[in-house]
């Protein structure tokens, strides 16, 4: 899996070489949890990316998160349609994604485990600068994910109540 990802990478990095007008940019979430008695939570998520177009781009990203029981280390590609301004500012886009995901847990066992995922999900940027941007990470609309021989489908936002409170907020930088 490993190896398909990085023939995606190289296929992505390729193409968009190739464009003349496309726009490079970074990305990225940090975020931090701490509850009462419990080691904090925290999560980085850089990205990677190229405008093919005005409103459609790929790249890269990766996650890594740890907790006080597991280490998760997520690498995949994405493609992404910015589908509609909201005023001037503001960009609508959704996301394709394609991650290999690893888990480790922490505790004595050290157990081991891997698992693919395609989701599709919502976002927006909301432009402060020509070049920075605020983005918005909503949960995903639908996932599907392999581990071993078993597979999920989820569809909407995977039980959460209030989708805002599992976004993920960040800045994006264009050069």
């Amino acid at each position: 899996m490993k190896k398909i990802l990085l023939c995606a990478a190289l296929v992505i990095s390729a193409v968009s070489f190739g464009q003349k007008k496309s726009d490079k940019f970074v990305s990225g979430t940090v975020s931090y949890t701490k509850m009462t008695d419990v080691k904090g939570t925290y999560g980085v998520i850089p990205t990677i990316g190229y405008y093919l177009t005005d409103r459609v781009s790929v790249g890269v990203l990766g996650e890594v998160s740890k907790s006080s029981t597991e280490k998760t280390t997520d690498v995949g590609v994405f493609g992404r349609c910015n589908f509609m301004n909201v005023g001037k500012k503001c960009e609508v886009f959704s996301q394709l994604s394609l991650m290999n995901n690893t888990t480790t847990l922490t505790d004595s066992t050290e157990s081991k485990t891997e698992c693919t995922s395609v989701s599709l999900g919502l976002g927006a940027n909301y432009s402060l600068t020509k070049r920075l941007s605020l983005t918005v990470h909503l949960t995903d609309l639908i996932g599907y994910t392999t581990q071993d021989s078993k597979s999920i489908l989820t569809v909407g936002f995977s039980g959460v109540n209030n989708p805002i409170s599992s976004s993920k907020f960040g800045l994006l930088y264009r050069f």
